[in-house]
């Protein structure tokens, strides 16, 4: 399952200023700790995954 950020509710974004937005907010979640549970546990279900 994949999360789409939509920082800027009712605005329309260019397809870049999408893929900054979603890779800033990625980066907040590593930082901030958000994602490590979530990929701790897609590593264990799938250790495939890298």
């Amino acid at each position: 399952m994949r999360n789409q950020y939509q920082p800027t509710k009712d605005k329309q974004l260019s397809d870049a200023q999408e893929v900054h937005y979603s890779r800033d907010f990625k980066q907040a979640d590593i930082a901030g700790g958000y994602r490590k549970q979530r990929v701790k546990e897609a590593k264990n279900n799938n250790p495939d995954l890298k």
